[in-house]
């Protein structure tokens, strides 16, 4: 699996695996406690990443077109039950997010919400193994205590901020907070797509950003992405579905032009789709000078079959 895709499978399970155990005592006060850890989420990711993304869980779960199905993938896919005090579906607000090339693939998810520490803490004390079938893996890093599950897990920093992500990658954020790090270290343009007014999910991607990204990007089995530089995708709820546009941006007028060919074959592959229950009430594709501009419209049925698949895709079944 490439650096790209694992990242991707990880921070796709991100809001399953938010009920991970993790948290030190509460009543022992953190070498950093006096920074603000809930005031800017995104602050806490460390820099450089080949991707952020800004999720609204609250929205999506609130959704009434895949919402319930949601929830219930959710729960299923959470290794802990209601005895930790923690149920995606009510407790999860908002993900900030990052995925890195470091070791391999790792990501770092700022998760706001409601954490109840200490009943997380003691299930983590009387659940091993899982209902996930994994093993929890108790550690100490930068003075708190990190449990993970097959190298992906969370951390309690208060009760309404958690990280969650690979090891290396919660690793990389305690490290931020106990240097005194904790600012925006991200570039205007990225800052801007995060904070987009209405959308539900917000993703900038940087493929320049780390060395060696565009080499991997280029092991994708989708040869129109391998020239691609920069990438912004925007999604909201808008009645009767969602709708998606994406700007992604190449080195020159001419790659974007074979992209925007590529694309528009892939639009003929959404109407085929169709057959199957994915109904696109829009797939166009247009190029403009080096960025090439994608616009998608998904009807309110077609977002119930998906959700209902997530639980299948995510082995839960």
């Amino acid at each position: 699996m490439t650096r790209f895709a694992s990242a991707s499978f990880v921070l796709a399970l991100v809001v399953g695996l938010a009920s991970l155990p993790g948290c030190g005592d509460p009543k022992v006060e953190a070498p950093t406690a006096q920074i603000d850890l809930d005031s800017d989420p995104q602050a806490l990711l460390p820099s450089s990443a080949l991707a952020y993304a800004r999720l609204d869980a609250k929205a999506f779960f609130a959704s009434q077109s895949f919402g319930p199905d949601l929830a219930k993938a959710a729960e299923k896919g959470s290794p802990l039950g209601e005895e930790s005090g923690f149920q995606p579906s009510r407790d999860l607000e908002v993900i900030h997010a990052g995925i890195y090339s470091t070791q391999g693939a790792d990501v770092a998810a700022i998760l706001t919400g409601h954490f109840d520490a200490a009943r997380i803490k003691k299930t983590a004390e009387t659940h091993t193994p899982t209902r996930a079938g994994g093993a929890i893996v108790a550690s100490t890093y930068a003075g708190r205590d990190v449990f993970t599950i097959d190298n992906v897990g969370i951390t309690v920093l208060t009760p309404k901020t958690a990280v969650a992500g690979t090891e290396t990658g919660i690793r990389r954020v305690l490290d931020r907070i106990k240097d005194g790090r904790v600012k925006r270290d991200v570039p205007p343009w990225v800052e801007t797509t995060l904070a987009t007014p209405g959308a539900v999910l917000a993703i900038a991607a940087d493929v320049q950003a780390q060395p060696g990204a565009t080499e991997s990007l280029k092991q994708l089995p989708i040869p129109w992405a391998h020239g691609a530089q920069k990438a912004r995708v925007l999604m909201d709820f808008n009645a009767p579905g969602s709708n998606l546009a994406a700007t992604i941006t190449f080195p020159d007028e001419a790659q974007a032009g074979q992209a925007a060919q590529a694309m528009s074959n892939t639009a003929q592959t959404a109407r085929l789709l169709a057959f199957i229950g994915l109904q696109f009430r829009e797939f166009k594709v247009t190029a403009d000078k080096a960025d090439v501009q994608v616009k998608i419209s998904v009807d309110d049925q077609s977002l119930r079959t998906l959700a209902q698949g997530i639980p299948q895709w995510m082995g839960l079944r």
